[in-house]
């Protein structure tokens, strides 16, 4: 009996270690597999079994992901027109299919404003007492913040603020970078009051979703405009003051506020205007043009090692009014209706598309063999038509699906 039960428990042994290899094999094809899939349906896929729940959820997965699949898939255009409702529209760039009902329509509701958005993370705050304020205007306002998956719909909570604290409040932003880490931050920059007003104060409130915690920077002097258009990039959130037409960053490893240079102009150019400050494909880019009185515009990018900026592409698009005529307004003086609203990059920069707004519509410009493409008719036209794109009556916000969890 003793040689035979060492013969079974061989074979048992044998049936186990094969069955373990099978099993690991069988999960290294659905990695790969899942690996090309888009989030919309891996989100779809964790409901279906623990194993597939497990190998979607793991933090390595979601980086990996991220990094196969870094393309942006859309813009978000907030209408700031009152008379139009629902004013949140997603507009779907090439090779994405848009999900039928946005999991984000609550962000219509009265009260909801988008301050920001990153790498496929939005932030939002809701005045929740609005109603009532409306009726009774001594009633208390408080404000509170937001981080959101717009592919999932699902939000968290960080902060309350009452109406005087939110009202101190310079920007909001978000610091996320998906292929590096499943954690993100939040920075909120605060004024702070100065028993000297030549002292302007300024204090840096940190966010960490990994520690669920806030940090407190100390306060520092600053002489610059904060605004929700900061933009998070090589570790550092970037804004564009317009008023002093200069660029500075907060740091987040040195947890310092900085300065870098502005894009020069040749003497003896036209004069041109900031339109776009965003990243893409991992570049930091603005673009200037002579909106409203002339077509023509500049697209910089900053080095990685932000010395300077360079210029990657000078363009005219007057070609674009013979097809689009409603670009062209005024009857005595003639001025020209558009927006760029970002800059579209595939991974390899061997393709870059200018994504614009003109009446009525969005469009497509390919840089490299200057092919248009309509993207999509804006409707109605009061939000989106010549008067709300020359006055800037709407806001536009990347769109890009992430499996990570908030």
């Amino acid at each position: 009996m003793a040689p035979m039960t060492r013969r079974r428990l061989k074979t048992l042994n044998s049936l186990q270690i094969s069955s373990a290899a099978t099993v690991a094999s069988i999960e290294d094809l659905l990695i790969e597999i899942f690996m090309h899939l888009a989030v919309k349906p891996l989100v779809k896929f964790k409901s279906i079994c623990k194993q597939w729940y497990s190998i979607i959820s793991q933090p390595q997965f979601i980086i990996n992901h991220a990094r196969k699949n870094p393309r942006l898939n859309g813009l978000l255009l907030k209408s700031l027109t009152q008379e139009e409702y629902p004013p949140l529209s997603l507009i779907h760039l090439e090779n994405f299919q848009p999900p039928t009902v946005l999991p984000i329509q609550f962000l219509n509701n009265p009260g909801a404003n988008i301050l920001h958005s990153c790498n496929g993370l939005l932030c939002y705050s809701v005045s929740q007492n609005y109603m009532d304020v409306a009726h009774d205007p001594n009633a208390s306002v408080l404000i509170s913040y937001h981080i959101c998956n717009p592919t999932s719909g699902h939000s968290t909570r960080i902060r309350v603020f009452n109406a005087a604290s939110a009202a101190d409040l310079r920007s909001v932003n978000i610091a996320f970078d998906p292929s590096k880490s499943i954690h993100y931050k939040v920075i909120f920059v605060r004024r702070r009051m100065s028993l000297l007003e030549s002292n302007r104060l300024i204090k840096f409130d940190i966010y960490s979703s990994e520690t669920r915690s806030w940090k407190f920077i100390k306060e520092v002097v600053y002489d610059v405009g904060f605004n929700n258009r900061g933009v998070y990039w090589n570790g550092a959130i970037y804004w564009y003051d317009t008023t002093r037409r200069a660029i500075f960053y907060f740091d987040l490893d040195g947890e310092c506020l900085k300065s870098m240079p502005t894009p020069t102009s040749t003497p003896g150019s036209p004069k041109m205007h900031l339109e776009y400050f965003g990243e893409s494909s991992g570049c930091l880019h603005l673009i200037t043009t002579r909106r409203p009185l002339g077509m023509q515009f500049t697209i910089y990018e900053m080095q990685r090692d932000k010395s300077d900026w360079i210029v990657k592409y000078n363009g005219d698009l007057s070609f674009m009014t013979i097809k689009y005529p409603k670009m062209v307004c005024g009857r005595k003086y003639r001025y020209y209706v558009y927006r760029p609203l970002c800059l579209v990059e595939e991974e390899k920069k061997e393709e870059s598309n200018l994504v614009l707004a003109i009446p009525g519509k969005v469009i497509s410009f390919n840089l490299k063999d200057k092919a248009l493409k309509v993207l999509c008719d804006l409707k109605p036209a009061i939000s989106f038509g010549a008067l709300a794109i020359t006055a800037n009556k709407f806001k536009t916000y990347q769109y890009m699906e992430t499996l990570a969890c908030i």
